[in-house]
């Protein structure tokens, strides 16, 4: 009875392995013959350029100006009244909807200053400046914000020097 099983085994494994592994074969082509040239389709509508300017999508009524300045308002409002962690998550989403708003960078980084991260209050402030680009009185803040995370490192010397350009852009 062994003897039979084991030769019904060692049948069906030599009927389906060459099955199994027929299935991951390639088919041979001889180097001689050369595969059918297919022409490649090329797209019906223009494609833009290299440089060319994209026109910008048009913009749902879901990130109007409004709606960021409620959040900014209502983040202002969370921080003074200590709800830090309340007021940097609602920055935060006012700044999903308008990243380029150097105010809400400001926001978030007098935030982080009240909530003891000089680190991230200095990284927020120079975001801020960077965005600022003619706004000195708001250029002239973010520089006393880096000042005043500068010192708290104990950087005093850079701290000087950026409460320096805070006077300097006023």
């Amino acid at each position: 009875m062994k003897k039979d099983a084991k030769a019904v085994i060692v049948i069906l494994v030599l009927i389906i392995a060459p099955v199994i592994f027929s299935s991951c074969a390639v088919p041979y082509t001889r180097p001689d013959e050369k595969p059918e040239a297919t022409p490649i389709p090329y797209p019906s509508e223009k494609l833009p350029q290299i440089g060319a300017k994209t026109p910008k999508p048009e913009v749902s009524g879901h990130r109007s100006p409004v709606v960021v300045a409620r959040l900014s308002d209502q983040a202002k409002d969370q921080m003074d009244a200590g709800n830090l962690d309340q007021a940097y998550a609602t920055a935060e989403r006012a700044v999903r909807i308008d990243s380029s708003n150097p105010y809400l960078w400001h926001l978030m980084a007098q935030i982080q200053l009240k909530r003891g991260n000089s680190y991230q209050a200095e990284h927020l402030a120079r975001k801020s400046n960077l965005l600022a680009k003619g706004d000195k009185s708001l250029q002239a803040k973010n520089w006393r914000i880096i000042a005043t995370a500068l010192r708290k490192r104990g950087a005093t010397g850079e701290a000087e020097a950026a409460e320096q350009k805070a006077k300097n852009l006023e």
